[in-house]
């Protein structure tokens, strides 16, 4: 009887992304990517919007509207925001099945085992019949096809818009790991930062996305020009301004080298018997983070180390989710799970 549930019920994994959330049904594969928001007003409480319609209310709404993110960052996450915004997930996904789901959540390796303890909960609420968690270097591992499972070390690092964490990856586990929260959302936030300092403009949110998406590169010889608008800091004028690569240069390698003080940082913790298997098979890159042109070339000298992009990188970690669904039974010593309290 208990067979023909699991048939009858969703399996989900749902990768709780900073930038956008992805949600995976064993047997069916991805079926829905929503960035990160929510809108709310603040007078009725009532949810306007949610995932692409609410994003795309930036800057537009009326004062008694607000847009608010579920998780920001790993230590930052809002329990009621991000419960209102799951239960719409989760209407969308579960539109055809009356019983409850199992679900698999992912989670930075960094969070505090209070909020992973909430997160578990907040899926039993949501109706979940059972609530595992993989920590995402370990799913973007699995995503990415590294044989987690061997005794050699494998490491990766996940690049996501709220945190940045690099991990070593042994027998079905994360060996041990660094993050930074200087991440993806601290990348825009720089770059609005810079052109106001440096040009006294300032840009969107939107805008600084759209030039680090078209300008940033660590590669010489890419040259590359957008035009964009903004507003005159000492006037309240809208403002042209044309910005090249090199106009970005520099901030771009500073930026990139937060990526590389990490990396090092957890290489001073790797364990002696995996330093030759990390030397040996080189660091995956995943995440968003990864697209960042000319990343893997400019991190290889800098690590002495060979270091490669992972394919479809923003998708590594559902990926490898959908993966473990696959395999629930072979990869649950390796993951989260509490029964309902």
């Amino acid at each position: 009887m208990l067979r023909y549930l699991d048939k009858l019920s969703a399996t989900l994994a749902i990768d709780l992304g900073t930038e956008t959330v992805r949600v995976w049904e064993k047997g069916k594969g991805l079926i829905g990517e929503y960035p990160s928001y929510l809108a709310i007003d603040t007078q009725s409480k009532r949810i306007l919007a949610h995932g692409k319609d609410a994003y795309d209310m930036r800057g537009r709404v009326a004062a008694n509207v607000t847009l608010l993110r579920p998780f920001q960052k790993a230590q930052l996450w809002d329990r009621k925001v991000a419960q209102a915004f799951l239960k719409v997930v989760l209407r969308d996904a579960l539109k055809k099945s009356l019983l409850s789901p199992t679900i698999l959540f992912s989670i930075p390796a960094s969070l505090k085992p209070a909020i992973e303890a909430e997160t578990v909960e907040m899926g039993y609420s949501l109706g979940a019949r059972e609530v595992f968690t993989v920590v995402q270097p370990l799913a973007a591992a699995i995503g990415a096809g590294m044989p987690v499972a061997d005794s050699s070390g494998g490491f990766i690092m996940q690049l996501g818009a709220g945190i940045y964490e690099a991990g070593v990856i042994s027998l079905g586990t994360l060996v041990t790991s660094e993050h930074s929260f200087e991440a993806g959302d601290d990348f825009e936030q720089a770059m609005q930062n810079f052109l106001q300092q440096k040009y006294q403009v300032t840009i969107s949110h939107e805008t600084a996305k759209m030039l680090i998406h078209k300008l940033a590169t660590l590669h010489d010889g890419h040259p590359g020009s957008v035009l964009i608008t903004g507003k005159d800091e000492k006037t309240t004028a809208p403002k042209e301004l044309q910005i090249n690569t090199e106009h970005v240069r520099d901030f771009i390698e500073e930026r990139a080298q937060v990526m590389v003080q990490l990396v090092k940082k957890l290489l001073s913790k790797v364990p002696a018997e995996l330093t030759g298997d990390v030397v040996d098979k080189g660091l995956l890159l995943a995440g968003g983070g990864a697209l960042l042109t000319g990343l893997d070339s400019y991190l290889v000298p800098k690590l002495g180390i060979p270091v490669s992009i992972v394919d479809d990188p923003e998708r590594a970690v559902v990926r490898g989710m959908g993966t473990i669904l696959d395999h629930l039974d072979e990869f649950k010593r390796s993951l989260g799970y509490r029964g309902e309290q």
